[in-house]
């Protein structure tokens, strides 16, 4: 395999507009980019050293199992399946991460107090942290992930109340500042009897189609940026015309 080190990494960073004083939203796929050298480390190194001080770092942190636990301890519980790159930013000493058991996002740099201190039912409601990183204007940033895994999906799919999901209650303990509380939160969650497999190609291409998708190639894999402001019009604008124009297997009308 293809190593890849603090250098190339900042200059991918810097081929796609990524900037001092930024703040991203990371989804990442490492593996696709090459062997570390240094470890998974040298990402985190790479990104602080191009955004700064000022900048900030956010990565989801999902674990979906609290249905079954009925236990959350930020600081404790890991994230499962977001990769290894977002694992190693919940674990830095300087992360904060929020409270929502199950999408939640840990966050590392400027604003990292101010985003993990949103405490919402839903994780992508009014005032949320993935609410607060739009009115801050971030950048989404894909490390090797392709466009299928941004999370900001289910903000529009929430605000245009598709039909393909539905809301759902999960209540249980949750070690908050205060100490463990029995607490309830929302996740709007798939309809299984249509099980929707979802595509966002449409909307990278829509972003391509208008000069606001920027990419560079790393070894195996790439590194992508657009704001994330951008993102969520041109996801808004497919549901608006049609809430079911990103599902690929829609139900065929009877």
């Amino acid at each position: 395999m293809r190593e890849v080190n603090q250098e190339q990494i900042y200059d991918a960073l810097e081929a796609i507009g990524i900037t001092d004083g930024d703040g991203v939203l990371v989804h990442s796929a490492i593996q696709f980019l090459g062997a570390p050298v240094g470890g998974v480390g040298v990402y985190f190194e790479a990104l602080k050293s191009i955004i700064g001080p000022m900048g900030t770092l956010v990565v989801p942190a999902f674990n979906f199992e609290f249905p079954n636990s009925q236990e959350f301890d930020p600081l404790a519980t890991p994230s499962k399946g977001m990769g290894a790159f977002s694992e190693y930013i919940r674990q830095h000493p300087d992360s904060k991460r929020t409270l929502h058991p199950m999408q939640s996002v840990a966050c590392n740099g400027k604003y990292a107090g101010d985003l993990a201190g949103r405490d919402t039912p839903s994780a992508f409601d009014d005032g949320s942290a993935y609410d607060r990183m739009l009115e801050l204007d971030f950048k989404l940033l894909l490390l090797g992930a392709n466009v299928q895994s941004v999370s900001m999906l289910h903000y529009s799919e929430q605000r245009a109340r598709v039909p393909y999901r539905y809301w759902k209650e999960f209540t249980g303990q949750i070690h908050t500042p205060s100490g463990w509380e029995n607490r309830t939160f929302l996740m709007y969650v798939r309809v299984m009897e249509i099980d929707p497999k979802l595509t966002l190609k449409p909307v990278q291409r829509y972003l391509e189609g208008n000069d606001l998708w920027r990419s560079t190639v790393l070894n195996y894999g790439q590194l992508c940026s657009c704001r994330l402001v951008d993102f969520v019009a041109a996801v808004d604008r497919f549901l608006a015309e049609d809430p079911w124009s990103l599902v690929t297997n829609r139900p065929q009308k009877s």
